[in-house]
């Protein structure tokens, strides 16, 4: 939700015409496909349970102004106060409680994302040598309240705080408390495309849950596995969840075009003024306006980046699904998703595994993963049952795909830790992360937070 971060460029009106080649517009040949990760990840005052705050000499935007001297991000600021930095087409953002965001320039392989995540790491375990900070990944924060946690000063998260406050009483906790790790593939064609869509689809609720790992907040166990999935479920039915037109054979651009133009317009950029829409569609607002204003490309690319379905269609397409994982476990989501949709005998095998299940079935798993994680059933199958015979097939894609590094290890050996300490026990993240508070740590927050740390 932080990523769009430019400036309105233009305030030509468009129409319909326009719109409708978008999507076509930004297919890539298949030797030019790329991999995006977006890596969320939370601060605390060192030694302490207390969340990092935004304001402060070792506050958040005094690391983002450290970051800067040091490694030679540039800084972009709204009303003086720093709130992103850039270094070429890498990306360091703010989600709206403070949690830290790399949007990592497109890459080609899961080795290179590697190297992305390792000079990150490096870069923010200096900050904690110079600063009195603790990073830690989950998918939800398991010891700050609500109210421990600074709003970061933009009016974007403004608007959205009261806008998203008044659809879903998991709002506020999706926007301050939860982190995830993203990942974005590129399409070719629309053929191409809507069968990843489809297979995404098919496929999140079993990647959220293979991923779970918010089992606790305000340091108690909340009965969840994906706390984070929960918070999202309930934030605004209208721009979140799974879409069932693209489980769909017959899906299209269009549809996605549909979705977006139902769907209820946040704010628009006129000059340097973010200017609230109050739920006007964007359908309304393209052929009607609203208050003198006329809808532009700025206006749309602002929109789809507003809406927050479980995978959403841009200029590639963007799978939210996985909660904040431990730093050793990140390549693999995105390991997983490129071993499945990057070969083509890989997504046909996939789909021919999950394509059957009803709606209804999709959506009750989809609901009771948050508690149950690969326990809970899918039709007449157990998550587990499922999710071992897809890591297999995304395994002999990536091995297909052949992408080796300086040690000659293909792509497949990034799922290698996920099969040894998730698949090969059956236990989620989060189930390890419960019996490590009950036993090992003994409701030791400390203990617990060191667990989670950077290594």
């Amino acid at each position: 939700m932080s990523t769009y971060l430019r400036a309105s460029k233009s305030e030509q009106a468009i129409s319909l015409d326009d719109l409708r080649g978008y999507f076509q517009a930004h297919g890539k040949p298949v030797s030019r496909h790329q991999l995006g990760v977006e890596w969320e990840l939370f601060g605390n005052v060192r030694d302490t349970l207390a969340p990092l705050p935004y304001y402060g000499t070792s506050g958040i935007e005094a690391v983002l102004r450290w970051l800067s001297v040091k490694f030679g991000y540039q800084i972009l600021e709204e009303r003086g106060h720093a709130i992103a930095l850039f270094r070429g087409q890498n990306y360091v953002a703010l989600e709206p409680g403070g949690q830290l965001e790399l949007s990592a320039e497109p890459v080609e392989t899961i080795h290179d994302i590697k190297k992305q995540l390792d000079q990150f790491r490096q870069e923010l375990v200096s900050v904690a040598d110079n600063l009195p900070v603790t990073w830690f990944t989950a998918g939800f924060h398991p010891f700050a309240r609500f109210d421990q946690m600074d709003w970061v000063p933009k009016k974007r998260y403004e608007i959205m705080r009261d806008y998203l406050t008044a659809r879903g009483e998991g709002a506020q906790d999706m926007m301050k408390r939860t982190a995830a790790n993203q990942v974005s593939v590129d399409y070719s064609d629309e053929q191409d495309a809507m069968e990843k869509l489809r297979i995404i689809y098919a496929l999140t609720s079993l990647v959220s849950a293979l991923f779970s790992h918010s089992p606790l907040s305000e340091g108690k166990l909340n009965g969840y596995l994906t706390y984070r999935m929960h918070a999202w479920r309930n934030t605004d039915a209208e721009r979140t969840g799974l879409l069932p037109i693209f489980l769909e054979e017959f899906a299209s651009f269009e549809e996605y075009l549909d979705y977006v133009f139902n769907a209820p317009m946040i704010f628009i950029i006129r000059g340097e003024a973010w200017v609230p829409m109050k739920g006007v569609r964007f359908r309304e607002f393209l052929f009607k306006g609203h208050d003198g204003f006329w809808a532009t490309k700025d206006d749309f690319e602002l929109h789809l980046s507003t809406l927050f379905p479980e995978a959403r269609l841009k200029n590639c397409i963007e799978i939210r699904g996985a909660d904040g994982q431990l730093f050793e476990l990140v390549p693999a989501v995105t390991a997983f998703w490129k071993g499945v949709l990057y070969d083509k005998l890989a997504r046909h095998d996939v789909w021919e595994i999950v394509r059957d299940f009803t709606w209804e079935e999709r959506c009750l798993f989809h609901r009771d993963m948050e508690k149950q994680g690969l326990r809970a059933m899918l039709g007449q199958h157990r998550g587990w049952e499922l999710i071992r015979e897809i890591l297999v097939i995304a395994r002999r894609g990536l091995r297909a795909q052949n992408r080796l590094n300086g040690r000659g290890q293909d792509e497949s050996f990034y799922l290698d830790l996920l099969m040894e300490k998730v698949v090969k026990p059956e236990k989620t993240p989060a189930e390890i992360l419960i019996e490590k508070w009950e036993h090992e740590f003994q409701g030791n927050g400390i203990k617990l937070l060191n667990y989670l740390s950077l290594p």
